[in-house]
């Protein structure tokens, strides 16, 4: 199969992942990032933007005529109609299909729409895509077996490269022969061959209970369609309040998709902070009362949250920090912590960490096969 070349854009650090397991795309390759150049990332190396080790891949500014085929639009916090857009008509002149992997306003997709079919060029939405309905109606209210062996990726809070962690998994099972099955943290999870998290899990028309019952019956369906050896499943959000101000929803999202599925294993996602033994375990036991799984697996990001930033813009504000930083903290953190902590950006440990969750399933005699 001839893949589509492919140019993203506006390319930044939560993008990163995706470039890093590149080799997960199905139809598409990477032939080059394109980043505005106010977001100081030209002639740079991709892993430069969350400060992880090289890609080898460089982040331009513009592109050529006949270098891709498609352009790919990745998440953005940018103007649509001021950086995005522009950009986007520039190469549907230049007879390029379009990929929006971002969740745009539906004005922003109509936009598109019209430049796309102006230019008799394809476009294509990764974002919104949700199972059929109908597969996972609740013909009866109980909760089904899975039984297949799950391993559940979870985060104290955002930033801490929950993706990362999910798609290096699935790398690494794939390349041991595994039959995987999976649903991730993002809309468009399935330009990489997996499932997204569905959307009836935000959709308020839905009751609470009936989101677990609806989501153990969605793994359910995957399981008895795709016979996966090993089901990896990424929630989003957080586990946990942080305060007053920042609840994570309270973490209800992980509780109920924790109640539907009874993970075997669990790996908690941290950002990067000065954490203890005495922290580490009483978010294990905590994670236990509330969630009802083992935390196996820490792993720490390079993302710091920024309390005073935070407070005063009153959302979620982090920081990074260099990679190698991550790796000195565990270093000193693993000296006390009886659970084995790990940093997703260092190819080391992102064997480790996949190597440990694969031994825990064996160990428990789970039938990976």
């Amino acid at each position: 199969m001839v893949k589509k070349r492919a140019i993203v854009y506006p390319y930044h650090a939560d993008f990163g992942p995706v470039v890093r397991f590149s080799n997960l795309l199905g139809n598409y390759e990477f032939v080059s990032l394109m980043a505005p150049l106010g977001f100081g990332l030209n002639e740079k190396d991709a892993a430069y933007s969350y400060y992880g080790e090289d890609l080898g891949i460089k982040v331009k500014d513009s592109f050529s005529d006949d270098e891709f085929d498609v352009l790919m639009i990745c998440e953005f916090e940018c103007s649509f109609e001021k950086v995005v857009f522009p950009t986007i008509i520039k190469a549907a002149e230049m007879g390029k299909d379009i990929v929006l992997l971002n969740r745009c306003a539906d004005h922003e997709v109509e936009m598109v729409k019209k430049v796309c079919l102006k230019n008799n060029v394809e476009l294509t939405s990764f974002f919104g895509i949700d199972i059929d309905r109908t597969k996972v109606e609740l013909v009866e209210k109980i909760l089904l077996d899975i039984n297949v062996p799950i391993i559940c990726v979870a985060s104290l809070m955002e930033k801490s490269n929950k993706f990362d962690v999910q798609l290096s998994l699935r790398d690494y099972f794939l390349k041991e022969g595994y039959k995987v099955s999976q649903i991730g943290t993002k809309s468009y999870c399935e330009i990489m061959g997996f499932h997204s998290f569905p959307d009836f899990m935000f959709n308020h028309k839905e009751a609470e209970i009936d989101k677990i019952f609806l989501f153990n019956h969605f793994c359910k369906y995957i399981e008895l369609n795709e016979r996966p050896d090993v089901m990896i499943i990424g929630i989003p959000g957080g586990t946990m309040v942080y305060n007053n101000l920042f609840t994570n929803r309270f973490g209800i999202t992980a509780f109920e998709a924790a109640s539907a599925i009874h993970p075997d294993v669990g790996i908690m996602n941290l950002t990067y902070d000065d954490f203890n033994r005495e922290f580490l375990d009483k978010i294990c036991v905590s994670t236990k009362h509330k969630l009802g799984f083992d935390i196996d697996c820490f792993n720490m990001s390079n993302h710091k949250f920024d309390t005073g930033r935070s407070k005063q813009d009153k959302e979620l504000k982090f920081f990074t920090v260099d990679s190698k930083l991550v790796d000195e903290k565990i270093a000193q953190i693993s000296l006390e912590s009886k659970v084995p902590l790990f940093n997703s950006l260092n190819g080391t440990d992102t064997l480790k960490l996949a190597e440990c969750c694969e031994a825990l399933l064996l160990q428990e005699n789970m039938q990976i096969v």
